[in-house]
């Protein structure tokens, strides 16, 4: 397996989005990347939805040959065969009442999969790995441990650079008229920069948390303050107290 870096998987990225804008439907939606149209009409993807697995734990999942799969699903028996060109995607994302953020980085992660197979098929196509189901899990580790936690990291590196590239987000945060981003994300206290906010992941179809991240990284978001909105109460009666 290959060792990529942040820079490695934007400069992938970029390249697989200029193929990408290049679709007619793309240019219909300026302000987003659409990731079902992404898998189908540029990498050439089946995306197939099914419930796959009981307790909800398994979003996504592809393979990089192809492989027979047992899922909980009355549909086929709960047989279902991986050719490598068949994205899997947990249905239930498709009525999730948080809206489509996970659905979307959910696809892209299955995507980064694919993209990688397709550019380094020696690394990521041969041997055991073409007999394995790379799954996108809601609870996994990423950045250190085994080579696999390494390899889901990549591909979440991955799936953030096509669904939030550098350059829409930037033009988006400029149409919504805070163009050098927002110092402080608070829902109580700045409200409107949070209304904002939440525009933002609107229109790009992202989720609050996959937005403040990528905001944070580009050095775009001071304090991220959504989950302890009246810490800045706390601040203040600390002070008030010293005195």
């Amino acid at each position: 397996m290959l060792y990529l870096s942040r820079l490695d998987m934007e400069h992938i990225a970029q390249r697989v989005l200029r193929a990408y804008r290049k679709l007619p439907e793309a240019q219909e939606r300026p302000a987003c990347v659409d990731p079902e149209l992404l898998a189908r009409k540029v990498l050439g993807m089946t995306v197939r939805y099914r419930h796959l697995s009981e307790d909800g734990e398994l979003l996504g999942m592809t393979s990089y040959g192809e492989l027979e799969v047992f899922l909980p699903d009355e549909r086929e028996h709960g047989a279902c065969i991986l050719d490598g060109k068949t994205i899997l995607i947990e249905e239930e994302l498709l009525f999730s009442a948080c809206g489509p953020g996970r659905h979307n980085f959910t696809l892209c992660h299955e995507c980064a999969h694919q993209i990688l197979k397709m550019l380094y098929p020696a690394s990521y196509g041969d041997g055991t790995a073409a007999r394995r189901a790379r799954c996108c899990r809601r609870h996994r580790l990423c950045a250190r441990g085994s080579g696999h936690d390494w390899e889901e990291w990549q591909m979440d590196v991955l799936a953030s650079e096509l669904l939030i590239p550098r350059d829409l987000l930037e033009r988006n945060l400029a149409l919504a008229g805070i163009p050098k981003g927002i110092p402080l994300l608070n829902p109580v206290w700045r409200r409107e920069d949070y209304g904002r906010f939440l525009e933002l992941c609107r229109m790009m179809g992202v989720s609050k948390q996959a937005l403040a991240y990528r905001l944070e990284l580009l050095g775009l978001l001071g304090r991220n303050q959504m989950a302890d909105p009246n810490s800045l109460i706390d601040v203040f009666a600390e002070e008030e107290e010293a005195v």
